[in-house]
């Protein structure tokens, strides 16, 4: 099994300048949240969220850093629209039923959890 820990990693804080993005993904709304990213973004600060509905408390997942050239090479994340030079990005973060949380580009691909203790 590949070890992809350098493409998803928690961070403490977002560097002044630095991209980042806030995310909240809700599970009435399919579980999942998705976006075009830029891949001049790399390394993108993304802090993700969730909540069960849009009127519920909203959970913190975490701050993580994205290596998204990384991401792309290992189809988790894919090129926008597909087949384009990879400038666009459609970056997709998933909950599972296993209640866990995931960077996957389609439903049948590769997925990498992001909310792993040893992050």
């Amino acid at each position: 099994m590949n070890d992809h820990r350098e493409l998803c990693r928690r961070a403490d804080s977002v560097p002044a300048g630095a991209a980042h993005r806030r995310w909240t993904l809700r599970d009435d709304d399919q579980h999942h949240y998705h976006s075009i990213v830029r891949r001049n973004e790399s390394p993108l600060y993304l802090e993700l969220s969730w909540r069960m509905t849009k009127s519920a408390p909203i959970s913190r997942v975490g701050l993580f850093l994205l290596d998204l050239p990384g991401l792309l090479r290992n189809g988790f994340i894919r090129a926008e629209p597909v087949g384009a030079d990879g400038q666009e990005l459609r970056l997709r973060f998933v909950r599972m039923d296993d209640g866990h949380f995931y960077i996957q580009a389609r439903q049948d691909g590769p997925r990498l959890r992001v909310d792993s203790e040893d992050q």
